[in-house]
């Protein structure tokens, strides 16, 4: 849940601001859902955590992302713009 994990999250700011940006890779595991229907990927889940990861003062340097089949290029381009992850 949301409170349980705010010491962590606390904590890995304080840790990134001590050692550095350059020293500290913040990696956001995310699940990428498929609609069985037309497999469509979606991508505003990734999207919506990100968001609110950045809202708590923590800024990803790297997406993982679950799927039940390989991310689509178009689906990658999508989350490294909107997510703002290289």
């Amino acid at each position: 849940g949301d409170i349980e994990s705010m010491p962590f999250i606390e904590a890995l700011g304080q840790f990134s601001y001590r050692v550095g940006a350059g020293n500290f890779c913040l990696v956001h595991v995310s699940l990428v859902p498929v609609l069985n229907v037309v497999g469509e990927q979606k991508t505003k889940p990734t999207q919506h955590s990100v968001r609110g990861l950045r809202g708590l003062g923590l800024t990803p340097n790297m997406l993982a992302c679950r799927s039940t089949k390989e991310l689509e290029e178009n689906v990658k381009e999508k989350l490294s713009q909107f997510c703002h992850v290289p």
